[in-house]
This record gives C-alpha cells, sequence and structure tokens, in this order.
C-alpha cells in the first residue's frame, strides 16, 4: 500500500510541475522561467522539483522526450507508397491528447534549442525509406526533412493556436497531402 501512496504522489508532483510549467510558458519566454517561478505557481518547494530533476534544462529535455515518445507510434506508421492517413490520424490524435507538450515543443524549437529528440525520431522513420525507395542522396534528404519539419510545424502550430477550431480533417488533408505530393517528385518507387 505504502508504495501505491508514493506513486501516486510522484506522479502529482510531476503534474504539478508540469501543469505551472504550462502555465507559466503561456506568461513569459520559457527560457525566463526558473525553477522557482514553477514551484511558487505549483505551491510546492523546490526540494519537490530537484526530487525529479536536475535542473530546469534536464526538465525541459524530459518534456521533449516524452513529446518524442508519444509521437513514435504514428511515426512508424508512416509509408511513403502507401496510405499515410493512418500514421497522420494517430499523429494528430497524439496532438489533440497532448497540445501543451507540442505547444511548449513549438516554443522550445523557437527558444533555438530545436526539438532534436522529435526530429530524430521524425528522421529514424522517414530516412531509410525515403532513401530506399527514392531517387535522392542523403543531402537532398536532409534538405527536404528541413523543409517538411518547418512547415509541418507551422500547420501543427496553427491548429493547436486556433484551440482545435479549425476543421481538423481539412488540416489533416492538407498536411497529408503537402509532404505526400510535396515529396512524390523526389522519392518515386524505382
Amino acid at each position: 500500500m505504502g508504495s501505491q501512496v508514493s506513486d501516486r504522489r510522484i506522479r502529482r508532483s510531476i503534474k504539478l510541475i508540469k501543469n505551472s510549467f504550462f502555465e507559466l510558458s503561456k506568461q513569459k519566454p520559457i527560457d525566463k522561467i526558473t525553477v522557482m517561478d514553477v514551484c511558487s505557481h505549483a505551491d510546492i518547494n523546490r526540494c519537490t522539483f530537484y526530487a525529479h530533476y536536475e535542473n530546469m534544462a534536464a526538465f525541459l529535455k524530459d518534456l521533449e522526450t516524452e513529446l518524442s515518445e508519444t509521437f513514435s507510434h504514428a511515426f512508424s506508421l508512416y509509408r511513403f507508397d502507401k496510405d499515410s492517413r493512418a500514421a497522420v490520424d494517430a499523429m494528430f490524435d497524439c496532438m489533440r491528447k497532448n497540445p501543451a507538450l507540442v505547444s511548449l515543443a513549438s516554443r522550445i524549437g523557437k527558444m533555438g534549442e530545436g526539438n532534436k529528440t522529435l526530429e530524430n525520431a521524425i528522421r529514424a522513420c522517414t530516412f531509410p525509406e525515403w532513401l530506399s525507395n527514392g531517387q535522392i542522396s542523403l543531402d537532398q534528404a536532409l534538405l527536404l526533412e528541413a523543409y517538411i519539419i518547418s512547415g509541418g510545424r507551422r500547420i501543427i502550430e496553427m491548429w493547436v493556436e486556433s484551440d482545435f477550431t479549425l476543421d481538423e480533417d481539412m488540416v489533416k488533408d492538407v498536411f497529408d497531402n503537402v509532404i505526400k505530393h510535396g515529396l512524390h517528385h523526389f522519392i518515386r518507387a524505382k
């Protein structure tokens, strides 16, 4: 029974820290949010924060990793030569369930930190297929990836910023068609 209470307390503390950070990130730039800000907003002491995270950078890295893991299943469904709608549907479902994480990832990217964990997850799922089924070099794949990530990120940001009021099917169609048909010129079945 004791470990269940402890686990519940740990989950509650982490949730308080994350929710406070998400709320504060709406009010000020992420790089200006301190551990003290988060703790004060969450009404916890700093020892609670430091029991879970070494510092703010470790906290942000944990959030980025969580986002990457959240999307890894959706990315694993991607197949260029087949219907990619299952991957798009799974990705949008993840975003709808985790809007704070998606919004945060966008702001971390604007800070210059990038979303390397997320980009690496995308690369791991797409590059093998692009390079084996296409007639492009690794340098071309890197350029295409940069284009798709920046454009795809902006489409997603607009959907999240609208509080999901933009028609989801329309956003998915734009996202899916731009990515699929924009790549078609470069990546063709041999």
